[in-house]
Order: C-alpha cells, then structure tokens, then sequence
C-alpha cells in the first residue's frame, strides 16, 4: 500500500493534496496549487501529525552511519530534505545549545562541522520545519527558540530572513500548511498564542490568544468536512483547541483537565469516513484521569479515552498507522507508565511494550527493515532506541533491535525516518541528551 492509498484510508492526505482537496471542495480555481511534501518537512512529517513515512529501509541492527556533535542536549526532532537547491539532501536539527545546523545527510563518520549553523538567543526545544514559506521558489527553515522569537532562515546560507517576536518562549514545533487555499504556506506555531504567519507579508495573519503558553505542536486537517482546514492544537491551559484555518476564530474546545504537552493526531481511526482528534494528556497530581483521547473532528465531543490507571503524564505524541497489516490504523503512543501501547480504533490496547524508564519520545512509523510490514521507532529515558514490530493475536510487540549510543543519555527526541543519502532507503535519524544527533543505517 503505497503512502497516498493508505492515507486516503485513513481519510487524510499529505498536507499539500489536502489543502488542494479542500480547495476543489469548496470550487476554487483548479490552478491553485501547493507544494509537495519531501521527505520528512516538519515534527510528525506531515500536517496531520501521523508520524508514517512510505518507503523501506535495512535497517535490521541499526550502525551509525554518522554522528554530529553539539553543545546541548537534543531534544527537538530532524526535519530533512533539499534546503539549497543542490538534489542533495540535508539535515536540520536544533539545539538546547541555542543553535540551528544543517548537515550534509550523505556524511560519513563523526561531522566536524557542519554545512552552516545559526545562532539564537536561547536554549531550542522546538523543532525545524523546511518549506517555501514565502513564494520565492526557495526552502526557508523556521524554528522557534525560547528567546521568544520565531525564525525563518533561508535554507541554502543558514541567514536570517526576519524574525516574529512573541510573548513567550516558543517551544512548540512550526507546521507548514497552506490554510486558507491561496496556493502559499502558512506557518503556524504556538506561544503564548496560535499564530498563523503569512511568510509573503512577514506579519501574523491572524493570532488566537491562549490562557497559558503551549508546548504542543498544532495539526492541521479538515476534521469537520466542511471543505476548510481547521487547526487544532493542545495547551497547558488543561484545553484541547480547534481554530478555523483561515481567520482563527475557535470553531470548539474540549477540556481536557489535564495540561496536554502532546501534539494531536488527525485521521479516520475507525473508519467511518470521519476524522478524529488524538492526543495524550495528563500531569502528575492532575485532576483527571491520565491516557489518551479520541474525539469527533466535527464537535470536539469524545469518542472514548485510555486511562492510564496510573498518576503519569502523556507528552508523547501519537503516530497512527497499520501496523499489523490488518486494512486499520492502530494509535501508537508513548507513556510515562515506562509503555508504548498501540490503540485500536475503539481504544482498545492491541499490543503494548514495556521499557525500563519513561517514553516521552513521540513513535514513528515505517517498514525501516524491508520486511513489507511497518514498524515503530520510538526512544526511552531507559537510553534505548527501540526497533518494535506487532505480533498478531499476542497483544505485544517484538523487540526487532535496541540501540544504546556510547556515552548514551535519554531519548526524548523523536526519530526521522528519510532517505538521507540518496540509496533509496530509509535511514533512522534521532537525537540523544548526550548531545550528538545520529544517523544509523545497516543490516
């Protein structure tokens, strides 16, 4: 099943055939058009968040293919693709030491330096997003920092275009989408407001103020059929948002009480032709129970929650995929329950893995090993990377591999799945709190 088919089940699309969907919906021009995803663009590859990639790897017994050196623990996500017009493909990862990298992805060995990098102000937790974000036919880069400001850098120098100034620091990731079906990319991230950027006019299109800050990363989907994309995002106000695309205004909220530090998921879990909001939520010594919820895209009204039973927080974010080759989408999500469980469409637990420390790393989906079925790449505070596979009617997964880096430290950060070096196979890409960003390939 190839990515488009299995999204098209899943009843989303890649952010760009989504937004041309909605626009043919609503009888735009048919001319209007918007740019490709490559590669893996932005935090959960795509604009609804689903963490899937097509495409196979070998990667049966993960050996560092290279491994790049900062001066702070790596928690924000890679994004890569082409960033300087070069059919070459490149790296971009933040860093708690406050800088942006770009890194040759066909590198070999330990990278002594990198392609450029550029320096911010303060430590960076959120992750690069890469796209043409103001119509001049070239990759910009856009991340955040907790300097409070937002960047957008141009992808082939490492030079700053402009910076948006916020109120708060900015640790939530940018998605780049095309919300209002003009044909160009918004950029849309999260402070202490939603803020939609246009990248033409270098100004916010529109802002949506919050109670508190928010450390989730907003998805963007059309989840209630109304041929418009709406924008949902999670805050540390305990609320689950859900904006309308093109001016802001709250379409509906569901409270969740608890903070939500997970960035939700869009897709038909269930197949009834509609989409539904993922998320985890949860804080120790919250009021309500800690998991994971599914609401109807439409109302903002719950289709069933995942209790925990324990007083632990949900930050991972879901990935949603078929992971056991059965024609549905299981809901894989990370816990600090030390589990990674993945989730029937009625929330049911089909397979679970128990690690030996916290998983607040946000799962990945795809066939990394070329065995035809999908496999999940998640981290742990146990220092492990972990390659798991689903074994039918057992209700577990099979641990394929584990990767502990020397001098290894927690993996909070999420893996990339790409094909970074041109060979036509997926590499794994994953940052580790001991500061070194690896690249891992092998059989």
């Amino acid at each position: 099943m190839t990515r488009r088919d299995f999204l098209q089940k899943l009843g989303v699309l890649p952010g760009a055939l989504l937004a041309l969907l909605a626009l043919q919906r609503a009888s735009a021009p048919a001319s209007m058009t918007t740019p490709a995803i490559d590669k893996w663009p932005m935090f959960r590859r795509d604009a609804q968040h689903t963490g899937f990639t097509e495409g196979q790897g070998r990667v049966t017994g993960p050996s560092i293919k290279w491994q790049f050196p900062t001066s702070g623990a790596i928690e924000p996500c890679a994004a890569v693709g082409d960033i300087d017009g070069d059919g070459q493909t490149e790296v971009v990862i933040s860093s708690f030491d406050g800088r942006l990298y770009a890194i040759a992805g066909s590198s070999q060995g330990t990278i002594s330096a990198p392609k450029w990098s550029f320096q911010t102000e303060a430590l960076i937790w959120s992750s690069p997003a890469l796209g043409d974000v103001d119509g001049d036919g070239k990759t910009e880069v856009v991340v955040g920092s907790d300097d409070r400001h937002i960047y957008i850098i141009e992808g082939a120098t490492g030079q700053k275009k402009w910076r948006f100034s916020t109120n708060a620091r900015v640790r939530a990731s940018p998605t780049l989408v095309d919300i209002d079906g003009d044909g160009q990319l918004e950029i849309i991230i999260g402070s202490d407001q939603i803020y939609a950027l246009d990248g033409r006019a270098r100004r916010a299109r529109w802002a949506f103020r919050l109670m508190f800050a928010t450390f989730s990363s907003a998805a963007a989907a059309d989840i209630d059929d109304d041929g418009q994309l709406e924008v949902v995002v999670g805050s540390y106000d305990n609320i689950l948002y859900a904006l309308d695309g093109h001016s802001g205004a709250l379409k509906w909220q569901f409270l969740a009480g608890n903070p939500i530090e997970s960035s939700p998921a869009l897709a038909d879990i269930d197949g009834d032709g509609k989409i539904e909001v993922v998320f985890g939520q949860g804080a120790i010594d919250g009021p309500r129970p800690k998991g994971v919820y599914a609401l109807r895209g439409q109302s903002g009204q719950p289709k069933w929650s995942f209790n925990l039973n324990a007083d632990q927080r949900v930050i991972s974010s879901p990935a949603i995929g078929d992971i056991d080759g059965d024609g549905l989408p299981e809901i894989v999500i990370g816990t600090n329950t030390n589990h990674v469980y993945a989730l029937g469409g009625q929330g049911q637990i089909k397979y679970l893995h128990e690690a030996q420390n916290f998983v607040e790393s946000s799962p990945v989906l795809g066939d990394i090993d070329g065995d035809g079925k999908i496999e999940v790449v998640v981290g742990s505070h146990d220092f492990k990377l972990y390659g798991l596979e689903a074994i039918p009617n057992q209700q577990r997964f099979r641990v394929e591999w584990t990767f502990t880096p020397l001098h290894a430290n927690i993996f909070f950060s999420s893996a990339t799945l790409a094909d970074i070096d041109g060979d036509g196979l997926l590499e794994i890409v994953i940052g580790n709190n001991n500061s070194l960003l690896y690249a891992l390939d092998g059989v």
